[in-house]
């Protein structure tokens, strides 16, 4: 029987792309997993546009920036690709809402 894996620590590379509705969305490669599995090599990570904190941290920093980031698992069979979370939304359709984000 194979556990639910509810957290996720990354350290990523990220990029700004552009911005949604709701925020911005930044394209994260995955440097190394310090916790937790991740089942892709590139994320697509959106932070609110009220994530004041996270706009911060991302701004304050030139592209690609290196970031250790982490995640709690929010809903498994999410409908759409990217959800108004600050996180993102695996391929397996779950969402993964941000913890905390720190520069290295």
């Amino acid at each position: 029987m194979s556990e639910i894996v509810r957290e996720l620590v990354l350290i990523v590379t990220a990029a700004y792309v552009g911005s949604v509705g709701y925020g911005d969305v930044y394209q994260c490669q995955i440097k190394k997993v310090l916790a937790g599995i991740a089942i892709e090599s590139t994320i697509r990570v959106s932070i609110l546009a009220g994530d004041y904190e996270r706009s911060r941290i991302f701004a304050a920093h030139p592209p690609p920036v290196e970031l250790e980031m982490g995640f709690v698992m929010r809903n498994k069979d999410e409908p759409y690709d990217m959800t108004p979370i600050s996180g993102f939304v695996d391929r397996d359709k779950t969402s993964w809402e941000i913890v905390y984000v720190k520069p290295l």
